[in-house]
């Protein structure tokens, strides 16, 4: 049997062959749309910061109809900028899934083929060794041709553990790039969801702009008369509700929640507290409070906390538990709320909502969604107002204006946050 080294020669080039990559202009091409999708989104982050400026000064500017007009316009132009900053996210994140699909199908190509090339190699190394040395003596054309022959061998077989290296390194890219797609797979389905709730906001501003238009008939003088009228129905309904409310802080059965603790409850947004549970140097309602009218401060409660944020910003559950209320009171007090029954003898409100993302019965985790940030009720600019009350406590009745208002035993919201 004769043995042509031809045949060594292309065993040792399938060995050392790197695989070839033809999708580069492919990948290029996406890369570039990637890269053009970031550019589009570095200008609409610039164009979001600057309409939060608008939104922030405009929170100083004196209560006319014009500068809350202006404030909602601008409230409007930042989240609709929000929303096309998700959406080309959600592009650029689509198109970073598409690269990583072709290196996925370019790397299980390259390892088959290396595969293939590995069994062609040892199959013909296991042919070489099982021809005994007379037939391989007798195979030869000369002498030469015998030890070339052989020290082809011994080059595959010395090779033959690179090859494996090899297989080995393209698998590990391939897990990697898989992991990645994974990864970059959830990051697309936040941001769909992230939009869906971006875009309830953006509706609901439209909403409230409508409506601020219609029961002011866009006059100056029919809008301050709503406004002052508003304003002494406001402080009627914050009046019930701390009397009622104090009546209930006496029936807290101390037994039925859990000892003060830092860490039993998660903050629902992570941002700078901007007012503190208890009697208020100033509020709304001045000298409506008995309880703080004895040099605890000038007859403002307040019975929760109120945490800085921007409208249609995230707002999460602070601990595991069942959603107990979801209402709406309209331009008094809460505006959008939601209520929150957790397991160990507590109840969480989050105030001022935009949007309510759960529904009652339904449960949620610490940190699920429950609905996006707003200034709903009575409020004087963007912010969540958050309670705990002792669940033994709490119900949900109708205020004097007809709108379902959370009430409860409250409890100082710090000691367990």
């Amino acid at each position: 049997m004769h043995r042509n080294p031809l045949i060594f020669i292309v065993i040792f080039i399938l060995l050392f062959a790197q695989p070839m990559f033809v999708y580069a202009d492919l990948q290029s091409d996406l890369q570039n749309e990637i890269d053009q999708k970031q550019a589009q989104i570095q200008e609409l982050e610039k164009q979001i910061a600057q309409y939060k400026d608008m939104v922030r000064n405009s929170q100083n500017q004196s209560n006319t109809l014009k500068n809350a007009i202006a404030k909602m316009e601008a409230q409007i132009k930042k989240l609709e900028s929000e929303v096309r900053l998700t959406q080309t996210k959600i592009s650029q994140t689509s198109l970073k899934i598409q690269g990583l699909a072709n290196d996925i199908s370019t790397q299980n190509l390259a390892l088959e083929k290396q595969k293939n090339n590995l069994t062609q190699i040892i199959q013909a190394i296991n042919e070489y060794d099982q021809t005994g040395p007379m037939e391989l003596i007798l195979g030869s054309g000369n002498f030469s041709d015998l030890l070339t022959q052989a020290q082809y061998v011994s080059n595959l077989q010395t090779g033959i553990q690179e090859k494996l290296t090899t297989i080995k390194e393209l698998k590990n890219q391939l897990e990697n790039q898989k992991a990645e797609s994974e990864t970059q797979q959830a990051a697309l389905e936040g941001l769909k969801k992230q939009l869906s709730g971006q875009t309830q906001v953006l509706d609901a501003q439209r909403d409230d702009q409508k409506y601020l238009l219609t029961t002011s008939k866009n006059q100056e003088k029919v809008y301050q008369a709503t406004l002052t009228t508003l304003q002494k129905q406001r402080e009627q309904v914050e009046r019930d509700i701390y009397l009622a409310e104090e009546k209930l802080r006496q029936a807290i059965n101390p037994d039925s929640i859990p000892v003060a603790k830092k860490g039993i409850l998660a903050w629902p947004i992570k941002n700078v507290m901007t007012q503190t549970y208890g009697c208020l140097v100033s509020s709304f309602a001045r000298n409506s409070y008995p309880a703080c009218n004895e040099g605890k401060g000038n007859g403002g409660f307040h019975n929760g906390i109120d945490i800085d944020l921007e409208t249609g910003d995230p707002v999460a559950a602070a601990l595991d538990g069942t959603v107990s209320g979801v209402g709406n009171m309209a331009r008094y007090a809460y505006g959008r709320w939601i209520t929150i029954k957790h397991e160990n003898g507590l109840t969480t409100l989050y105030a001022h909502l935009s949007v309510q993302s759960v529904s009652v019965g339904q449960k949620v985790k610490t940190g699920d969604l429950v609905g996006y940030g707003g200034s709903t009720g009575y409020s004087t600019g963007s912010h969540l107002h958050f309670s705990v009350y002792a669940t033994n406590t709490f119900r949900v009745e109708p205020n004097r204006y007809g709108y379902p208002t959370p009430l409860g035993g409250p409890l100082n919201p710090l000691l367990y946050l």
